[in-house]
């Protein structure tokens, strides 16, 4: 049975959350760019890309980004929603991009981009991906190489 005290510091988990949730939606609608507008940005100087309708302009980030540059300024100026997807990012990555929103598509759905960039499904969705361990696909990948090592090892024979 759960206690006043933790029941308070439920709420005030919710309420931060609610906070949260508010301040994205707000930058998330605060201005609504064309697909024109965006593919201006599809150089090295001001990448800009879509993810799940949310668009980012990844300027200030694109010499931190793990992947280097060119990663981003592949996909700068279009939708890289699967590129990112194709990578597995974790949590903690998905919500570092909020500092680079700067608005969305006029067909994005909020909730839809929240749900995938917030990360607040608790199915373990995108490949099993968080911040506690290998993604599953990592795990898949390195038993067939242990595999097919094996099996090329012994053919030798």
């Amino acid at each position: 049975m759960a206690t006043d005290e933790t029941k308070g510091n439920e709420e005030k988990k919710d309420t931060k959350e609610s906070k949260e949730i508010e301040e994205l939606r707000a930058k998330f609608n605060k201005k609504k760019f064309t697909m024109e507008e965006v593919k201006k940005h599809g150089n090295e100087e001001s990448p800009w890309v879509i993810i799940y309708g949310g668009v980012y302009d990844m300027t200030e980030f694109q010499l931190d980004h793990p992947g280097g540059p060119d990663v981003l300024q592949d996909i700068a100026g279009q939708d890289g929603t699967e590129e990112f997807e194709n990578i597995l990012h974790t949590e903690k990555a998905r919500k570092m991009g909020h500092k680079y929103l700067i608005g969305s598509m006029p067909d994005a759905d909020f909730d839809k981009w929240v749900q995938n960039m917030n990360q607040m499904k608790e199915d373990g969705a995108h490949g099993g991906n968080n911040d506690e361990g290998l993604p599953i696909g990592m795990i898949l990948v390195v038993i067939l190489a242990i595999i097919a090592g094996y099996y090329f090892y012994t053919q030798q024979d």
